[in-house]
């Protein structure tokens, strides 16, 4: 997964990418997308104000997971200085 960011004017927004690359299964897909707004909501209020975009990148093993995308959300908070 990736996780690329942009600077803009107002609060942090969240871009979601999942392609059948990475799941060839909507199901898995849709679910990608369902946590990784969800980690945002519960992280947004620590977040700077850029837009965030989450990307599955490579085939995923198995099913989609929210630690992996908690994970990445949290170290872009602690690089910013929190």
């Amino acid at each position: 997964m990736q996780l690329h960011s942009m600077p803009n004017d107002s609060g942090p927004r969240l871009g979601v990418i999942a392609g059948r690359h990475a799941w060839p299964r909507a199901v898995d897909r849709n679910r990608f997308r369902r946590l990784a707004r969800e980690v945002f909501r519960l992280l947004q209020h620590r977040l700077q104000r850029r837009d965030y975009i989450v990307r599955a990148r490579n085939p995923q093993r198995g099913e989609p997971s929210g630690a992996e995308i908690g994970k990445l959300l949290a170290i872009w908070c602690k690089t910013n200085g929190e």
